[in-house]
């Protein structure tokens, strides 16, 4: 209960991506979807997302109005819009990436003290809770994939 917790208080904080930009954790996911998807439609994004269209477009729009993200029309489909990232979006891209990867290195240094069949028992634990997970899920929002 405390990691979940903490985890709770980690995604109410607001991220500082350099220079004063600071923008909330689910737009730095929306960020973060686009910039690993970059010209997808918004349907695109929003299935990875688990968000409706609109909410994805609106998300976009957010971005946008901050110079991070854009949305162009399909040159074959005007009435299809695709998500790209500005210059300002790649940055604060790259610095997130770069976040991330500085920690899941520290995560892999410190599981390496663990022995593999003590990470095998971890790993069948934490399945377990995720099912259980999946399960309050849905049934409080429907099935989820």
């Amino acid at each position: 209960m405390r990691i979940i917790n903490k985890h709770s208080r980690i995604e109410d904080q607001p991220i500082t991506l350099g220079e004063g930009v600071e923008i909330t954790p689910h737009e730095i996911r929306c960020l973060h979807t686009i910039g690993l998807n970059e010209g997808a439609n918004l349907k695109a994004v929003a299935t990875i997302l688990g968000v409706s269209k609109s909410a994805v477009s609106q998300m976009i729009g957010k971005l946008e109005k901050r110079g991070l993200a854009r949305k162009d029309h399909a040159p074959d489909n005007r009435k299809e819009l695709l998500a790209g990232l500005t210059e300002k979006g790649r940055e604060a891209f790259r610095i997130h990436q770069e976040f991330h990867e500085r920690h899941m290195r520290n995560l892999i240094d410190r599981l390496g003290e663990f022995t593999d069949p003590q990470l095998a028992t971890a790993s069948a634990v934490l399945a377990t809770v995720e099912t259980v997970v999946d399960d309050r899920l849905d049934e409080m929002i429907g099935k989820i994939e």
